[in-house]
């Protein structure tokens, strides 16, 4: 205690200064219940976090119009430890903005302009999603319109259509397609509009190490998503189709969430097809399955809720088994 006391009145004397930074964080806990079905079927229910993450964010004014912005976050605190979430550092000014960061992001459909409504369907009918280190550039606004550009490294498209399961390729590998590539580098253009009640996106995307049949890295994948608030009720829908080595994939996500003042009512829908790709067992694989989710949040505050939530989604294709969860939490940001 001495000596942090110590060290404080040193750096006060000497008129050290410290940069502005600000902390906002959420905690979520609650009751959750879940079934798996499959030929693992299982329950489980009881209390746990569902949420706990601080973001640290400091901006700093570079003059000229230009500023330079750090964010910092960390994720899954608890007394098992702590977990890195994403972090990222931009340098911004009239000419756009450029960022470096590495994290996972939010999901294009069930976390991107067209997720307005329920649960989400990410890690249930759609693939979770994995970290990845990027460089990106974002254009000023022009009339609502902006283009973006990214190269993100560590991307993994390959072995995910159980969406549980989780690939991490370690660094960056020599060009081409070399035997056994677990992993891949893409490049993302994108283009995107938010005015009055409309928000909406178009993305391209190219991967390297493309490989033959025997890996099936993903080619290429075209996204659109988009969002039309009514005031009563704001609909979202989006759709993402994937073309790899062999075979394609199309996810289709639709989403409607309803304001009723301190009470928010929200659905999702989302479907995966999959075709002619190739894996040990493809009938597990190739077909369509689907799912739905159901929430409601009460705003006891501005920064304090309650939410409920239900999920229910076919575990895989051309099998008669469903998964299901269901969430009963608190919720406090700051």
């Amino acid at each position: 205690m001495k000596k942090t006391l110590v060290a404080l009145a040193v750096l006060a004397a000497s008129g050290a200064s410290f940069a502005q930074v600000t902390l906002t964080g959420n905690y979520t806990y609650g009751y959750r219940a879940s079934t798996t079905g499959g030929a693992t079927a299982s329950d489980a229910s009881g209390l746990g976090i569902d949420t706990s993450a601080l973001t640290f964010t400091a901006v700093e004014d570079l003059g000229a119009g230009m500023s330079a912005k750090a964010v910092m976050s960390i994720d899954g605190l608890n007394r098992a430890g702590v977990g890195g979430g994403d972090s990222s550092l931009s340098l911004g000014g009239g000419f756009g903005t450029i960022t470096l960061g590495t994290g996972r992001g939010s999901d294009y459909l069930s976390g991107g302009v067209s997720g307005v409504g329920g649960v989400g369907m990410d890690d249930k009918v759609f693939s979770r999603l994995d970290s990845s280190d990027s460089i990106s550039y974002k254009s000023p606004t022009f009339s609502g319109f902006n283009v973006s550009i990214s190269h993100d490294e560590n991307a993994i498209n390959r072995a995910d259509e159980s969406p549980t399961s989780k690939v991490i390729g370690l660094g960056v590998g020599a060009a081409g397609t070399p035997a056994g590539s677990a992993y891949q580098r893409g490049v993302n253009y994108s283009l995107s509009y938010a005015a009055g009640a409309i928000a909406a996106n178009a993305a391209y995307k190219t991967w390297d190490q493309q490989g033959d049949s025997t890996i099936d890295n993903v080619k290429n994948r075209v996204s659109i998503a988009g969002s039309y608030n009514f005031g009563v009720a704001k609909v979202g829908a989006g759709y993402r189709s994937s073309n790899y080595v062999t075979g394609t994939r199309q996810d289709t996500f639709l989403a409607v969430g309803v304001p009723m003042g301190a009470l928010t009512l929200g659905a999702d829908y989302g479907v995966r097809k999959q075709d002619d790709r190739k894996f040990t067992a493809p009938d597990t694989v190739n077909g369509s399955r689907s799912g739905y989710g159901f929430k409601a949040e009460y705003a006891l505050s501005k920064r304090t809720s309650v939410i409920g939530s239900y999920a229910s989604w076919e575990t895989s294709v051309n099998v008669a088994n469903r998964s299901t969860e269901t969430n009963l939490l608190l919720s406090h940001s700051f």
